[in-house]
C-alpha cells in the first residue's frame, strides 16, 4: 500500500511522493517521522512579510559563535602564485589534495592557503586586534577583528594565498573601487592596513570593512534547507529590488559588478549588503579579467566577452532563480507566481539585448510583481503609478454600468394586446475589438527618441497629428503617435495608414529592446481594429485570426513588462473576444489577467467589469456583484460600478439555470435606486423601467403559468393575472408613458405607448 508523505516542498505544497519501506519518502527525502518544515499560516495573506519590501530582521549572530561556526579547510581549487604559471593542483599535478601551504610542483612558486593573521599576533596598525577567520571568498580570507579605537567589530579582508600575483592586483582593484563606492545597500570601507616585512618591505594589504555578519543568502538557503527558516517569495523578490538597488548605484557611477551570486550578499539586520567587490571593474575594463562564477555568469562572458550591463542583469536573474527554488510561493493563486518567472525569464534571456536595459528597468518589473503577488494573496498596498503607460481615461465595458437609453425599448418588435413581451436579458456590454483599440492605456514616449520632448510641452496635443522633422533622424514617437490617431477615424482608409506609420516606425534604426514592445503594442491595436473592419462578421475565423493575432502582439508585451498591468489588460480583453476555446492554451486566461489587475487595484472599475463579464456568461449573478461590490467609493468610475451591481441584481441573465432573480432581490434594486445611484429625474425612470420589466417576469415566472379555460380563449382574453402582477403592471405602464412623454416624434411615442398597452392591468370594461 503506497503511504503518502507527510511532509511539504519548499514552495508549500505538499510533497507527492511516497514512503518506502526504509521510512523516507522516494520524493524529499526526509523521514516519515522527522519533524519537516515548519508549518505555514493557513490564510495566504498571513504568507510574507506584512509590509511591502520588508525583510524579517535576523540577528547577526555573536563574534563567539560566528568564530566557533567559521569553516576553516580552503573550498576552492588551489592554484599557482605565479601569475605565469596558474598551474591548478590537480591531477596529474598531485595525487591527493595539495597541502594548504608549499611549492608549485610545475614551477617550484611558493603558495599558501593558510590564514596569514591570527589572533596570537600584533594588532594590525596597533588599532584591530584579530579575533580569527570567520570566512573566505574566491579571492580572500575574511577575519573578524576588534577595533580598539572605536570599541566595536570590524571586518578585515586579505589575500586568501599571500602569494599570489593575480590575487594582489585583484585586492588592488577592489580597494580602488571601494574608495569611490557609498551606498546602503554596499559594504562600507573604513580602512586600508598595510604590513611592514622584517626587511622593511611593505606587503599584506588589508581592506578594513564595517562588520555585517555572515548571514549570506547562500547560508540563507541552507537554514531553509535543513528546516530552521522558512522563505517566502516575497522576500526573493525583495533581496532582488535591493540588490538591483546597489547595482544601479554602481552602474551608474559607470562600474560593474561581475560577480554577483547567493554568496555575495549579506541579510543584514532588516536589509542587504552586497559584499565582496573584488569582481567590480570600470566599464569597458578588460584588466584584470573579470572574476565570474559560471553557474550565474552570461553565456556571453564564458567567451571571452567583457562584462556589461546585461551581464550583471542576468547574475542577479540567475541569483533570484536560485533562491525561489527553496521559496514559498505555490500559495500564489493567478498570475503571481508565474509574472515573477517572466521576470527571471528576461534577465537570464540567451540573447543580451533581450535582457532588461538597465538595474532599475528590472527592479520596476520586480516591484511590480510584487505588488501583485501581495494583492492577489489579499493584501492591500498603495497603487504605484506605471512608467511606461499612462491610465486610459475612456472606460472600457461602461454599457453594461450605464443606463439603457431609449433606443433600448425604440428598436423592440411590437406584440399584440393578448401577448405580454418577455424582456430582453442583460446585455454585458463586452466591448468590441475597435472599443478595445481605442480605450486601452497609452505607452509612454521612450525619453531616448530624438523628438521625445514635443511630448512634454504644454503645447503638446494628444488630438492632433505631428509631423516628422525636416532635417536629423525620423522619430518612432511620432510615427506611433500618428497610428494611434488614425485608429480612431472611422474613414475606410484609416486603418491602412494607421499600419503604414507602425511599418515605418519599425523601419526606423534604434535601440531594439527599449521600443521593441512599444512596437508590439501598436502591432496589437492594428490587429485588433482589422477584426472589425476588415473582416465581415459572418466570418468568424477570419476575425479570430486578426484576435490571435493581437494577442500574440500583447503576449510579447507581458513577457518584456511582466510587472505591467496594462498589458494583462490587453490580453485579458483579446482572451474574452476568442473565448476559452480560441485562446492559447498555454496561455493565462482572461478571468486570472482581469483577476491580476483587480486584485491590484480595486478602483480599476474595467478590471471589475471584465470580472463581472466572466460570472454572468457562467450565470454567477453573485460573484459578478460581489466583485462590483469591492470598488471603493473613492473610484473615478465608482458610480458605473454601482449602476452595474444593481442591474446584475434584478436582471435576466443570458445563462445559467436560474435566469430571473427573485422578486425579493429585484424590490431590493428599485429601493437602492431612490437613493443617489443615478443623478436626473430621467435616469432613475429609464433604469426604473428596465427594472420593473424584470420583476413582471419574475413574478410570472414564480407563479407558472395557469391552464387556459375555455371562457377565456372565446373571448380572445389572456388568463387573468397572477397574484402581485396586476401591481407590478401598473407601475410598469405608469414607466413606458412617462417615457412616451419625454419623446417629441410622434412614430418613437406611439411606439412606448403600444408597450404600455401590451402590459396594462387587464379590465372587464
Amino acid at each position: 500500500m503506497r503511504i503518502p508523505c507527510p511532509h511539504r516542498r519548499f514552495t508549500g505544497a505538499p510533497c507527492e511522493g511516497a514512503v518506502r519501506s526504509t521510512g523516507y519518502c522516494d520524493t524529499c527525502g526526509r523521514g516519515q517521522a522527522a519533524t519537516g518544515l515548519p508549518s505555514l499560516p493557513a490564510a495566504p495573506e498571513d504568507h510574507g512579510p506584512r509590509g511591502l519590501l520588508e525583510l524579517p530582521l535576523l540577528d547577526p549572530g555573536s563574534p563567539a559563535e560566528r568564530l566557533a561556526a567559521a569553516e576553516r579547510p580552503v573550498r576552492i581549487a588551489m592554484t599557482c602564485s605565479a601569475k605565469a604559471c596558474g598551474t591548478a593542483f590537480v591531477p596529474p599535478y598531485t595525487a591527493a589534495p595539495p597541502p594548504d601551504e608549499g611549492h608549485c610542483p610545475v614551477c617550484g612558486a611558493p603558495y599558501s592557503y593558510r590564514p596569514e593573521l591570527t589572533k596570537d599576533g600584533p594588532p594590525l596598525q596597533d588599532q584591530y586586534r584579530i579575533r580569527g577567520p570567520i570566512a573566505h571568498g574566491g579571492q580572500g580570507w575574511v577575519y573578524l577583528a576588534e577595533d580598539t579605537h572605536l570599541e566595536d567589530f570590524v571586518a578585515v579582508k586579505g589575500l586568501l594565498n599571500r602569494y599570489a600575483e593575480r590575487g594582489a592586483a585583484q585586492a588592488g582593484e577592489e580597494r580602488r573601487s571601494l574608495v569611490a563606492i557609498r551606498h546602503e545597500r554596499i559594504v562600507q570601507i573604513r580602512d586600508f592596513v598595510s604590513t611592514t616585512n622584517p626587511d622593511g618591505t611593505v606587503s599584506g594589504g588589508y581592506i578594513v570593512m564595517e562588520d555585517v555578519g555572515d548571514r549570506t543568502l547562500s547560508a540563507l538557503v541552507e537554514s531553509v534547507r535543513q528546516g530552521a527558516l522558512t522563505l517566502d517569495i516575497e522576500h526573493v523578490i525583495t533581496y532582488g529590488c535591493q540588490i538591483l538597488e546597489a547595482l544601479a548605484h554602481l552602474h551608474g557611477m559607470g562600474f560593474l559588478y561581475g560577480d554577483m551570486k547567493p554568496s555575495n550578499v549579506i541579510h543584514h539586520l532588516d536589509g542587504i549588503k552586497v559584499i565582496d567587490l573584488g569582481g567590480v571593474r570600470k566599464a569597458g575594463s578588460a584588466d584584470p579579467p573579470p572574476v565570474i562564477t559560471p553557474w550565474f555568469a552570461a553565456p556571453e562572458t564564458h567567451s571571452g566577452s567583457p562584462l556589461t550591463v546585461a551581464h550583471d542583469v542576468h547574475t542577479v536573474g540567475a541569483t533570484l532563480a536560485e533562491l525561489a527554488g527553496w521559496a514559498v510561493g505555490d500559495d500564489v493563486p493567478g498570475l503571481g507566481t508565474s509574472s515573477f518567472r517572466l521576470v527571471v525569464d528576461r534577465a537570464t534571456a540567451p540573447d543580451p539585448e533581450q535582457r532588461f536595459g538597465s538595474a532599475d528597468d528590472m527592479a520596476g518589473q520586480l516591484r511590480g510583481v510584487l505588488r501583485e503577488i501581495r494583492a492577489l494573496r489579499g493584501k492591500r498596498d498603495q497603487p504605484e503609478p506605471s512608467a511606461y503607460f499612462t491610465p486610459s481615461t475612456e472606460l472600457l465595458g461602461a454599457r453594461l454600468g450605464s443606463v439603457p437609453d431609449y433606443a433600448h425599448w425604440l428598436r423592440r418588435p411590437l406584440h399584440s394586446r393578448r401577448e405580454t413581451p418577455r424582456a430582453p436579458a442583460l446585455d454585458p456590454g463586452r466591448p468590441t475589438p475597435t472599443e478595445i483599440a481605442r480605450r486601452l492605456p497609452v505607452p509612454r514616449p521612450y525619453p531616448g527618441d530624438p523628438q521625445a520632448a514635443r511630448f512634454g510641452v504644454s503645447s503638446y496635443d494628444p488630438g492632433q497629428p505631428l509631423t516628422q522633422p525636416a532635417e536629423g533622424e525620423r522619430s518612432v514617437e511620432i510615427c506611433l503617435h500618428n497610428a494611434r490617431l488614425l485608429l480612431g477615424q472611422e474613414d475606410d482608409d484609416a486603418l491602412a495608414r494607421a499600419r503604414a506609420q507602425v511599418e515605418a516606425a519599425d523601419a526606423i534604426p534604434g535601440p531594439g529592446p527599449v521600443r521593441q514592445w512599444r512596437l508590439n503594442w501598436h502591432w496589437g491595436l492594428v490587429a485588433l481594429r482589422a477584426a472589425d473592419v476588415l473582416v465581415p462578421d459572418a466570418a468568424r475565423e477570419e476575425r479570430d485570426a486578426m484576435l490571435e493575432a493581437a494577442h500574440g502582439h500583447f503576449a510579447a508585451v507581458h513577457r518584456a513588462l511582466p510587472g505591467e498591468y496594462a498589458a494583462k489588460l490587453a490580453l485579458a480583453y483579446c482572451a474574452e473576444q476568442l473565448g476559452p476555446a480560441r485562446q492559447p492554451a498555454d496561455g493565462p486566461s482572461a478571468y486570472e489577467l482581469f483577476r491580476a489587475v483587480h486584485a491590484r487595484n480595486p478602483s480599476h472599475v474595467g478590471a471589475a467589469l471584465g470580472l463581472a463579464r466572466l460570472a454572468l456568461a457562467r450565470g454567477d449573478r453573485a460573484a459578478a456583484v460581489e466583485v462590483l461590490d469591492l470598488v471603493p467609493d473613492e473610484s473615478r468610475d465608482h458610480t458605473v460600478a454601482r449602476v452595474a451591481a444593481l442591474r446584475i441584481r434584478a436582471a435576466r441573465l443570458a445563462a445559467g439555470e436560474r435566469p430571473l432573480p427573485d422578486e425579493a432581490d429585484i424590490d431590493a434594486a428599485l429601493t437602492a435606486l431612490a437613493g443617489p445611484v443615478v443623478s436626473g429625474d430621467e435616469a432613475a425612470w429609464l433604469l426604473r423601467t428596465e427594472l420593473y420589466e424584470w420583476k413582471l417576469d419574475a413574478v410570472r415566472a414564480a407563479a407558472g403559468s395557469p391552464a387556459p379555460r375555455r371562457g377565456w380563449l372565446r373571448m380572445g382574453l389572456p388568463p387573468p393575472p397572477v397574484p402581485g402582477e396586476r401591481a407590478v403592471r401598473a407601475e410598469l405602464e405608469q414607466c413606458y408613458r412617462w417615457l412616451a412623454r419625454q419623446r417629441q416624434r410622434p412614430a418613437e411615442y406611439e411606439r412606448l405607448i403600444d408597450l404600455s398597452h401590451a402590459v396594462r392591468p387587464q379590465t372587464r370594461f
